[in-house]
This record gives structure tokens, sequence and C-alpha cells, in this order.
């Protein structure tokens, strides 16, 4: 049996065996040119961000409640800078020890920023951005910010980190800097949500509500905090992509405390 299927077996042609191979350098060279063009963008975005940082940032004049190590002294931003490199520029965030430290802006819609940089480039990295739908000022009961979940790191990458308690406990406190002053973000939750479900709930009818949508996010947390949070409070949303074509999001919300200077 055995010979009888090697006799079968015929050489495969010569030009098919050509078209093969031309198949798969063309395969891998297209495969090549995307992945190129993936790090140029991505290298474009941490340039152009690592040059609005040099731009903006300022001294620390003041120092958090967080200790009194370097990573507690919070810049201060040069609003007027960032205004000029875009009118809708309308924050900044910073997380002490991570990657997080970039401008927040805000527009009409909630898909500009999905894939332009804060200076209007067209690149993946996009931009942190507030809802559209949100009050200006982060005067609603809950501010959400999006921003990209990148394969490099970068962006709101490192959020994804709160499932774990250890890095919570490392990373409890944020700042947002806004031209109004200077806020905590004292975080209280961190999970997994569908991108229709209640966490992106931006105002409430009643306290009650509120104070029941907090508990939810309470329950739901992957860490445990000692934050007290109330319907009397503000609070903040960030929120990224779990990965790429899935309706779930990582959110991380925190308590907004202004500090007083």
């Amino acid at each position: 049996m055995s010979r009888t299927n090697k006799e079968k077996r015929k050489p495969m042609p010569a030009a098919l065996r050509i078209a093969l191979i031309v198949i798969c350098l063309g395969v891998a060279g297209f495969s090549g040119y995307k992945l190129i063009g993936i790090l140029h963008e991505y290298k474009q975005g941490n340039d152009t961000y690592s040059q609005v940082e040099e731009d903006v940032f300022k001294p620390a004049s003041h120092q958090s409640s967080e200790g009194e190590d370097d990573d507690s002294l919070i810049p201060e931003i040069d609003f007027e800078a960032l205004k000029a490199i875009s009118g809708n520029a309308v924050a900044w965030l910073y997380n002490p020890g991570t990657v997080i430290n970039y401008p927040v802006a805000k527009t009409k819609d909630n898909s500009y920023y999905l894939n332009h940089l804060i200076d209007g480039t067209y690149n993946s990295n996009g931009c942190f951005f507030v809802d559209y739908r949100n009050s200006d000022g982060f005067a609603d009961a809950n501010t959400i910010i999006y921003g990209h979940r990148m394969k490099n790191g970068m962006m709101l990458s490192s959020i994804a980190n709160y499932n774990k308690q250890s890095y919570y406990d490392e990373h409890p406190v944020m700042y947002l800097m806004t031209p109004d002053g200077t806020y905590e973000l004292h975080i209280f939750s961190a999970y997994v949500t569908q991108s229709t479900s209640a966490a992106y709930k931006r105002t409430f009818d009643s306290d009650a509500k509120f104070k029941d949508w907090l508990n939810n996010a309470v329950r739901s947390s992957y860490v445990k905090t000692d934050v007290q949070v109330g319907p009397e409070d503000h609070v903040v949303t960030l929120s990224t992509c779990v990965k790429s074509e899935d309706t779930r999001r990582f959110i991380v919300v925190a308590k907004l405390v202004k500090i007083e200077e």
C-alpha cells in the first residue's frame, strides 16, 4: 500500500511552486509593511506627546497628600500653551510612576479623538477625551474619560493593571489638572463591564440612585479600598478596551477631590 501511494504521488508543477512562493512573499511583505506603519504611528504619537509634555509642564509648586517623595510632587500645566496646541484641551491626567501623563480633550463627538492626537494629527494613538455629553468642568456626578489600550503599553493601557490589589496599593491616587484647579482622583473601583452598561451613566435623578450606582461600583471592584464616597461627591470614570473587537471595557472609577492651594 505504501509503495502504491508513493507511485501515485506526482511532483508539484514548477509553476505552482513559484506561484505559492510569490504569494508567501507577498503576504510577508504586506505584513511587514503594516507592521512598519504601526510602529511609525506609535513613534509619531509618543514623540508628539513627549514634545507636548515638554512644552506645557511647569515645575511642581505643591505636594499631594500622598507623601513627601518625588512622585507626590504635582507639576503645574501651562494651559495657555496647551490651548495654543489645541483649543479642545480641557485637562491633564497624571498617574505617578506609570505611563499616564497626557492631555485630555473634549469635542462635539466621541469619535474624533479615537484617531487624532491632541494637535489634530491623524494617528491611531488618539488622545484621552471626555464624553461629549458630559457637562464642562467635571460638574456631572460621573464624568467619563476614554483612552486607547495600546499594544505598546502606552496611553490608557496601564489602568488594566488595577485588576490586582498590589498595583492599586502602589498607585491609589491619580491627578487631574484643569484650568480651574488641580484634583486628586481617589480610586475606589476597577472592573470589567459592557460598553453599554450603567457604568457609563453620567447624571442621576436622585441621590438615592447615585448612591446605588456607587455601591454597585464598589461591589464590582477587583480591588478593595478605604475611600469613602457618597452622592454628594463627583466621580471620574476612566475607560479603555479589554481587547480589540470586544464590547467589554476596563474601567477605573475615582472620587474627585480638589487640592486646596
